[in-house]
């Protein structure tokens, strides 16, 4: 395989040259870049991006630490980061902790090498002096880490409170909610306190059935879903992120019951297992093109600038009506 010192010695040029070509910077001769480029295409030359980063301090790859690689959020957002990213001349590193410790610490390891530009981290498992002290452009989501470390995060508080209501609107009495059982250290979980503060507020049962959502794929979620439908036949509204919500559709067909007669479900997220179902689920929707291009907004700017454009960015958050729901029937009045 040809290197860049080959194509110098075939354009009788010096490497340092070739690189100027390569990267698009610096004044070179026209005829000058004639011969390289002559010489590349003559010799088949693949520049290598990390090689070409250490000429130019920059190599142009930016790595997102995901907890799990094929949960629908996390796919949909990494598939809209990396777009944006192209976008602006960089690719994406995709890195999967499967929510593991052990394995975020030694990934975080790796990336302070010259491999990476910067970080845009969606898991937050370590001391908090660990991100502090990685020496890196770092963008957290759904994280306060601290101040000089920028966050992108939906507005879960109103993510609750939207689910909240459409539950009231639906004439629920007892809502279950699925959540994280560490979910408190993400922002994300505020939707879960938002949504259990409303109901009970008005005079609604709701209760957290907390799980390690890690430890389950679609058929963990479907057993948990007949589990929990079987032990509280009170149960007239389910809240939940998107894949359990679905397990729940499925559970209750196999359980001979009617969605949303029996019961309600509200899902939260909004990625594609919403409208793959026998209905399509009412949800609670984070709009994640827009995170994306927030969180790669804000990278750039620590990587290119050095600055912090702003250290916490909100994203708004919306309902969109399903078929697992009732739809509001006059005025309905709540307690906030």
């Amino acid at each position: 395989m040809a290197s860049i010192r080959d194509v110098a010695k075939k354009a009788n040029v010096a490497a340092c040259t070739v690189s100027r070509v390569l990267n698009n910077s610096g004044y070179v001769a026209p005829e000058t870049r004639d011969k390289i480029e002559k010489a590349i295409k003559e010799l088949n030359y693949i520049p290598n991006e990390l090689a070409r980063g250490m000429f130019r301090q920059k190599a142009g790859i930016i790595a997102m630490l995901v907890p799990n690689i094929v949960h629908p959020f996390f796919s949909t957002l990494a598939s809209y980061i990396e777009k944006e990213l192209y976008k602006n001349g960089y690719k994406l590193m995709l890195c999967s902790t499967d929510d593991d410790i052990k394995k975020e610490k030694d990934y975080m390891e790796t990336l302070k090498s010259n491999i990476v530009d910067g970080v845009i981290s969606g898991v937050s498992n370590l001391k908090v002096k660990e991100y502090k002290d990685f020496n890196k452009p770092l963008v957290m989501l759904d994280c306060i880490i601290n101040p000089k470390i920028p966050v992108v995060a939906s507005n879960h508080k109103l993510g609750g409170e939207l689910a909240a209501r459409k539950f009231i609107e639906s004439g629920c009495k007892n809502v279950i909610h699925i959540c994280d059982t560490k979910a408190t250290k993400v922002l994300s979980y505020q939707c879960h306190v938002s949504l259990e503060k409303i109901l009970k507020s008005n005079n609604i049962e709701a209760t957290a059935i907390e799980i390690k959502w890690n430890d389950f794929d679609f058929e963990g979620y479907l057993k948990l879903a007949k589990k929990v439908l079987m032990e509280n036949e009170r149960i007239d509204g389910v809240f939940a992120a998107d894949m359990p919500a679905s397990a729940f559709l499925k559970a209750a067909v196999q359980l001979n019951k009617s969605v949303p007669k029996d019961f309600c479900v509200v899902a939260y997220d909004g990625t594609y297992t919403t409208n793959s179902n026998i209905l399509n689920i009412t949800t609670v929707v984070q709009q994640v093109s827009i995170i994306a291009s927030k969180a790669v907004e804000n990278i750039l700017a620590l990587i290119e600038e050095g600055k912090i454009i702003e250290s916490y960015t909100e994203v708004d958050i919306y309902l969109r009506e399903g078929e697992t729901s009732f739809k509001s029937i006059g005025n309905q009045s709540f307690s906030p």
